[in-house]
């Protein structure tokens, strides 16, 4: 199993985004917890936002199938 990050806004972050709640997801993938925490931190920090990060289990976006007829 692998985990991704997910961002859950504080107070202060939704003050600062003018009433919006906008949380997020990194959409990538790491093999820990741990790991995938840090990353949503990291990424907090460089984007100036506050709030927590939790550490979810990954789920790789469907691919499309479909069949082309020659």
């Amino acid at each position: 199993m692998t985990y991704e990050w997910h961002f859950t806004p504080d107070a202060a972050d939704i003050t600062a985004c003018n009433g919006a709640a906008l949380g997020c997801q990194s959409g990538d993938s790491w093999p820990k917890e741990s790991t995938a925490i840090w990353h949503g931190r990291k990424w907090m920090k460089e984007v100036g936002r506050t709030g927590t990060i939790t550490a979810i289990p990954h789920e790789p976006a469907s691919t499309a199938s479909y069949i082309l007829d020659i």
